[in-house]
């Protein structure tokens, strides 16, 4: 293991990826809590923030499965670049506007959410696909948890580093430090050497929509991945309008200030870095199928336990605690998607995967805001805890962490007897 894991870091390719994901991720951590904080200074309303979140959201899921035939079928850095400089862009549009009018339109905070949404879309189904062809196929988990390390640190000092920026220089100032995180991402996609994808891979001469279908079937005939995807729908239909839930109460409900909001919400990411660190040597003691349960038994508890305390102690240990389990859960499930899908399918199959799972989460937006602002953030999170038992009861129905610890031996088996 310690063999594996240091030839990782040895890879100079999988080291550029990391550093510019690590950094972008923290400029992406910074506007994720800067851009509520400001609709709410805006608007005053919770509504509104959850309709904005839900805005943004919808060219992504309009843009996701032909970015994944895209990105199958172009040069994915490429991708990966022109997305990066379209975010960039577009973020900086809020701090030059604030700049030259004075005032900043709520229409343009939904615009560039919308904006930044078409991006990411294009962003992802490349970046989704490049990692197997940057580390070998048995060093995957390993690289995942590596790369998920770099996001759970970025999203520790996200939250803290917004709050005090924001107190000393407004939020539309802090996005600048987003977009300088971007122009770093751009950079060290450019020293990455390996290609991101497959040199022989076969070429698709057929339409889009038949490219899309032979994705979707794919997906849909492999029961691990199909019940995967529709069990993280649920989990993101209250996943992302949890930190929405929780935004309100720490700032309207227990009208803490923004640095002291800003601690409260990197619980989240102390939990995942705690995680992503640990996972190497959980994963000896247990099995893969095995850390899948335990993060989704882990996941239903902390709604119950936020539902019921208002005390910013507790909410930061069950931060903590939700980013632990996210680890846990992220790691394996992206690992299997990586292991068991073919290359020359990769990025339209994760980009399916992808409009499946988040396809709640406009909707899961929206509910959060308007439940939260009409009864209270205690019966969104009351809500989001029987979401999450109806996931568990389906992983025991299926036993599905059975299933996808049998893929997972199969596939590396067969890709070690092709080295």
């Amino acid at each position: 293991m310690e063999e594996m894991v240091s030839s990782i870091w040895k890879n100079k390719d999988f080291l550029w990826l990391f550093t510019g994901r690590t950094i972008s991720q923290l400029g992406t951590s910074i506007t994720t809590f800067a851009i509520p904080w400001l609709l709410l200074q805006l608007t005053g309303s919770a509504i509104q923030t959850g309709i904005a979140f839900a805005v943004g959201f919808v060219p992504y899921l309009l843009l996701s499965l032909p970015a994944g035939v895209w990105a199958d079928q172009h040069n994915r850095k490429t991708m990966m670049i022109i997305a990066d400089s379209g975010r960039l862009i577009l973020l900086l549009s809020i701090p030059l506007t604030h700049l030259l009018v004075g005032e900043i339109p709520v229409f343009l905070l939904y615009a560039v959410q919308a904006g930044v949404s078409m991006f990411s879309a294009l962003f992802d189904a490349a970046y989704g696909a490049c990692l197997p062809n940057i580390v070998d196929r048995s060093q995957l988990q390993e690289g995942n948890a590596a790369l998920q390390t770099g996001f759970s640190m970025s999203r520790i000092g996200g939250p803290v580093i917004a709050g005090i920026l924001i107190s000393l220089l407004g939020a539309a100032n802090t996005l600048l430090f987003d977009v300088a995180s971007y122009a770093v991402s751009i950079l060290t996609i450019f020293f990455i050497r390996a290609s991101f994808s497959e040199v022989s891979k076969p070429k698709n001469q057929t339409n889009m929509l038949a490219n899309i279908s032979e994705g979707v079937r794919y997906i849909w005939n492999i029961k691990v991945i199909r019940v995967l995807a529709l069990s993280s729908m649920l989990v993101n239909l209250v996943g992302p309008g949890m930190d929405i839930a929780l935004i309100y109460r720490i700032k309207n409900e227990l009208h803490l200030a923004s640095d002291w909001a800003g601690i409260i919400m990197a619980g989240l990411s102390c939990g995942m870095v705690v995680g992503s660190l640990g996972i190497g040597q959980v994963k000896k003691r247990f099995s893969m199928g095995t850390l899948m349960m335990i993060s989704t038994i882990g996941l239903v508890l902390p709604p119950f336990i936020l539902t019921l305390s208002t005390n910013p102690i507790v909410i930061l240990l069950v931060q903590f605690l939700i980013g632990f389990m996210l680890v846990a859960w992220n790691v394996q499930t992206t690992t299997i998607r990586q292991s068991v899908i073919p290359d020359h399918l990769l990025g339209r199959c994760v980009s399916i995967f992808r409009l499946i799972v988040w396809v709640s989460v406009p909707v899961g937006g929206t509910a959060s805001g308007f439940i939260t602002e009409k009864w209270g953030a205690s019966i969104f999170f009351l809500f989001a805890g029987c979401v999450l038992c109806v996931v568990f009861l389906i992983f025991l129905k299926t036993k599905l962490h059975s299933a996808a610890e049998s893929y997972f031996k199969i596939e590396v088996s067969s890709y070690k007897k092709l080295q």
